[in-house]
């Protein structure tokens, strides 16, 4: 898609009825990066209810994280998850940032 806030893009995927990617392995984690050329992109991963504990939008455990060094850090109460991407030696890492950026997406829905 092109760049929405996670609101945004969580409520595009409900109307679709998906939600905004869960990653339960590296390989998932590649992949759902890979759709976005390297560039920033939402998961589905927030804090936004319990500051701390995050979890995934379509309800699923937090088997696996890829944070990046010294995150998440909620600077200025950042509770959303957004991917670094490839690009500038990020290497698939995750940042907590604030909600309201903007971001592309990827939805994702189940095959049950």
């Amino acid at each position: 898609s092109s760049c929405d806030s996670w609101s945004g893009g969580h409520g595009t995927c409900a109307t679709l009825g998906a939600n905004l990617p869960s990653i339960h392995s590296q390989e998932e984690n590649v992949y759902v990066q890979s759709l976005h050329d390297g560039e920033h992109s939402w998961l589905g991963l927030s804090d936004i209810n319990t500051e701390g504990t995050f979890v995934w939008s379509d309800g699923t455990p937090v088997d696996f994280d890829y944070w990046a060094k010294n995150q998440p850090n909620n600077l200025r109460n950042q509770d959303c998850v957004h991917t670094l991407g490839l690009l500038q030696d990020h290497n698939y890492k995750w940042n907590d940032i604030n909600c309201t950026d903007c971001h592309r997406f990827t939805c994702k829905k189940g095959t049950g």
